[in-house]
């Protein structure tokens, strides 16, 4: 079959579809790429959970602190920006973190794989500490 044809048509989807699967990718990517940042400086620690959450405790405001090993899902329904009132947690992932107990006796599980030496540096800011987490165990 040689010569003209006689009926062509392209076809593409509705723009709703491409905004749609667009939304779809920069959530991913957005999900993908959270990570939570936790720093400590002069006045007070700070965490921020990619841009979704950000809070900042002074140390003022912080009656105690300590380093422990909890159970994420038992204790807080698994791993993200979890609890609500007065019992909040922060983690990424792992099953230890700092407990920060505030003066109105709220309390913030800030989830770190350095949860000692995130506590040494809130003890170096004023901080009463205390050290729950167990010592490591090695076979021989």
């Amino acid at each position: 079959m040689n010569g003209p044809a006689w009926f062509e048509e392209t076809q593409g989807f509705a723009p709703w579809i491409y905004i749609l699967v667009g939304s779809v990718f920069v959530l991913l990517f957005s999900l993908l790429t959270l990570r939570q940042t936790t720093t400590v400086s002069g006045d007070a620690v700070t965490v921020h959970y990619g841009f979704l959450y950000r809070v900042r405790i002074p140390f003022s405001e912080m009656a105690h602190a300590e380093a422990i090993t909890y159970r994420p899902v038992r204790d807080y329904g698994g791993w993200g920006i979890r609890g609500f009132g007065k019992r909040r947690a922060l983690s990424a992932r792992g099953d230890q973190g700092v407990l920060v107990t505030r003066a109105d006796g709220s309390t913030v599980l800030i989830g770190s794989q350095k949860p000692r030496e995130l506590l040494a540096a809130l003890a170096h800011g004023g901080v009463r500490t205390e050290d729950r987490v167990p010592a490591p165990v090695r076979d021989f």
